[in-house]
């Protein structure tokens, strides 16, 4: 597998990302333990949640979206 930068995931949806990520952890599981597939899925991963993490995923409170028009 090739490993996903943050930029390249940056391009995805939030329903993307959780859908990636709950895929590949799916995946791992069956992967050899120590092979470089294994190493490429969990830094793909590590990427998802770190986008993930970023100020523009997470909630607003009061719904109020400050970029809307």
């Amino acid at each position: 597998m090739k490993v996903l930068s943050i930029t390249e995931l940056l391009c995805l949806t939030r329903i993307e990302l959780t859908e990636l990520h709950a895929s590949l952890s799916i995946q791992l599981a069956e992967l050899p333990e120590g092979s470089s597939e294994q190493a490429d899925t969990l830094v793909t991963l590590r990427n998802i949640r770190t986008v993930l993490a970023r100020p523009e995923f997470l909630p607003r409170r009061g719904g109020h979206n400050p970029l809307s028009p």
